[in-house]
């Protein structure tokens, strides 16, 4: 399929996902998660194909502090301006050890939540940098804005946007794995291991 995609410069890819029984959750299959990981270009996942178009009002898309992001965020705003959208969340996971503090009684509690708050401060200026690169005419149709979470990349992404019933996640394609991935997920494995919503996986081209 990877070859396919080159020979016919395919710039997405559309696979579906399937429903687990039972239960009211997503997930790939073997075969198209080796085919979302390969894919020389961007990826859409969807969980429920229609022929009628079902509204995209909420858009989730990662703030990641990395190269790709840029251009992952340009996508998001391209894409809800496409689809009539209504709102857009960058959400910028943080890691806890950014903390690293040890909170153990009031002292240490009142030091942690400062340091949280620091960050936090610095991940949203970071973000809006991010916006303000990006055409006028986008983000002045879409009302946006950026939420921090502090957790693992990945999860907290996924569960967040499940909690606020996203339309659609758009997510960095994710890098070429390296041998300490078999025991280290990256970040797009916690999202296709349970699907929250559409996720669009956006291949950046200059690693296309």
């Amino acid at each position: 399929m990877a070859n396919c995609c080159e020979e016919f410069g395919v710039d997405l890819l559309l696979l579906g996902a399937l429903k687990r029984e039972n239960v009211v959750k997503y997930y790939l299959g073997s075969i198209a998660r080796k085919l979302t990981r390969e894919a020389p270009c961007s990826v859409l996942l969807m969980l429920k194909p229609s022929i009628e178009r079902i509204p995209c009002k909420h858009i989730v898309v990662n703030g990641f502090d990395s190269p790709q992001t840029q251009e992952t965020v340009e996508a998001a705003f391209s894409v809800g301006c496409a689809l009539s959208s209504e709102k857009i969340t960058l959400v910028e996971e943080i890691s806890e050890s950014r903390v690293a503090v040890s909170v153990d009684d009031d002292r240490s509690l009142r030091k942690a939540t400062l340091r949280k708050e620091k960050i936090d401060r610095e991940e949203k200026i970071r973000v809006t940098d991010i916006i303000k690169k990006i055409p006028l005419a986008k983000t002045k149709r879409l009302k946006w804005e950026t939420q921090s979470i502090f957790g693992s990349r990945g999860y907290s992404i996924g569960h967040y946007a499940r909690v606020v019933r996203a339309d659609l996640l758009i997510m960095n394609a994710q890098e070429k794995p390296r041998f300490y991935h078999r025991f280290f997920p990256q970040d797009l494995e916690h999202i296709l291991a349970e699907l929250p919503t559409d996720v669009l996986i956006i291949q950046s081209k200059k690693n296309g």
